[in-house]
């Protein structure tokens, strides 16, 4: 629950951040009805990004449970892979949509970032 806390305070400020960075870079400054907008979009994201981090960490304890096993149980190769595999499905719910909102959001009209990796989609 610690790493889902961390994602879900974190990971909401950095989003924000990001998206907010990459609009002002595409769109240069914003209007009054685009500034309304946003917060509203940010208000969205403050409430659904801890969820997601959440839920993310909740299906991560699969792995956990699976150290437990009494076969698994005291073999530290298959702890660290499945503490790194716990790690890794907790960081993919708030990265995915982190990146999404970057590729939707924070880049109107076709706008693409100078740090954008080309492998992603704009």
């Amino acid at each position: 629950m610690i790493i889902a806390l961390a994602f879900a305070t974190v990971g909401t400020f950095l989003e924000l951040h990001l998206v907010a960075r990459a609009h002002v870079y595409c769109a240069g400054h914003l209007s009054a009805g685009e500034n309304f907008a946003g917060s509203i979009w940010m208000v969205s994201r403050l409430v659904l990004f801890p969820v997601v981090s959440v839920l993310s960490a909740l299906i991560s304890l699969a792995f956990q449970l699976l150290a437990r096993l009494p076969r698994l149980a005291g073999r530290m190769w298959l702890e660290l892979l499945l503490l790194a595999l716990t790690i890794t499905v907790s960081a993919a719910g708030p990265v995915a949509l982190t990146l999404y909102d970057l590729a939707t959001q924070g880049t109107p009209g076709n706008c693409v970032l100078p740090w954008w990796p080309s492998w992603l989609p704009s």
